[in-house]
């Protein structure tokens, strides 16, 4: 299972701070325990810059002290810090949210955009209760109802984002299977394609569909997003969601390569108006 992360652009954007201070000085993570008289381990401090575990304040005291940071970068990253230990929304679900997801959950609410390929299912922005609740119990049978619900609840909650006035610009490219695979029967999916084909709204909501007649395409290895953010000192970020598990890609080489399957797939995907077409064709097959 990947490590935890912070769930917050905040706790991003401090790491990658703690990270740079340490290599513009050319030291090593034992050189930096050494000059704390071993106050940590060596671990933790790969932690704190990994992102796996935010430091106490106590602690990024000292570190920023040994680094000789000026006091207006001290009160910043004292403030990143503080700010990322901020619960959100997602915390009073619980278990709900499971632990590998928060970080996406974070991240997601705090972008300026978020480009979508997605092979199987509607993407969970989009989706109806009865679609979400069927995805969930066609996915997840070990789940009580109980617990099933609770999850379309948090589904239902994320999507509270797109009622911000600053909501992030969505782009979502799925494969035709999405919209022709009958999840939860025909009347669940009649109701999901008519609220999927409401929600194209360019540029806020932009969906389209990969049909099938093109055959191969440069998304067959699988679904993923690509996070922007407004700062530009936050770069843009590939999240992949596997059954127990997320995987973050961060390195600038591996993202633009990311982008450009994303552009290759939206040149050749539909219009939105052939996308909105071939959904009410198949509403009215239903």
């Amino acid at each position: 299972m990947a490590a935890k992360k912070n769930a917050t652009v905040r706790g991003r954007r401090l790491r990658g701070e703690l990270r740079r201070l340490r290599e513009e000085r050319g030291w090593s993570i034992d050189h930096v325990v050494e000059l704390s008289e071993n106050a940590w381990v060596n671990s933790t401090v790969s932690r704190w810059e990994l992102g796996e575990r935010l430091p106490r304040p106590a602690d990024l005291r000292l570190l920023l002290e040994i680094y000789e940071v000026t006091d207006e970068e001290r009160e910043t990253l004292l403030r990143l810090a503080r700010e990322a230990r901020q619960r959100g929304w997602w915390h009073v679900h619980g278990d709900a949210v499971p632990e590998w997801f928060q970080g996406f959950v974070g991240l997601e609410a705090e972008a300026s955009a978020v480009c979508s390929y997605t092979s199987e299912f509607v993407p969970g922005l989009l989706q109806t209760a009865d679609y979400s609740r069927a995805i969930h119990q066609g996915s997840l049978r070990s789940l009580s109802d109980e617990e099933i619900e609770r999850r379309v609840a948090v589904r239902m909650e994320r999507q509270k984002l797109l009622e911000r006035p600053h909501a992030p610009q969505l782009w979502f490219i799925l494969n035709e299977a999405v919209i022709r695979r009958h999840v939860g029967g025909p009347g669940v999916m009649k109701k999901q394609l008519g609220h999927l084909a409401k929600a194209i709204d360019p540029p806020r909501i932009t969906v389209q569909v990969l049909p099938y007649e093109l055959g191969a395409h440069p998304g067959m290895d699988g679904a993923f997003s690509i996070l922007s953010f407004p700062a530009a000192i936050d770069a843009d970020l590939v999240y992949l969601e596997h059954q127990t598990s997320s995987l973050y890609v961060e390195e600038p080489d591996e993202v633009e390569r990311y982008n450009v399957v994303f552009n290759h797939l939206r040149a050749t995907a539909l219009s939105t108006d052939h996308t909105s077409s071939m959904i009410r064709e198949i509403v009215a097959q239903i």
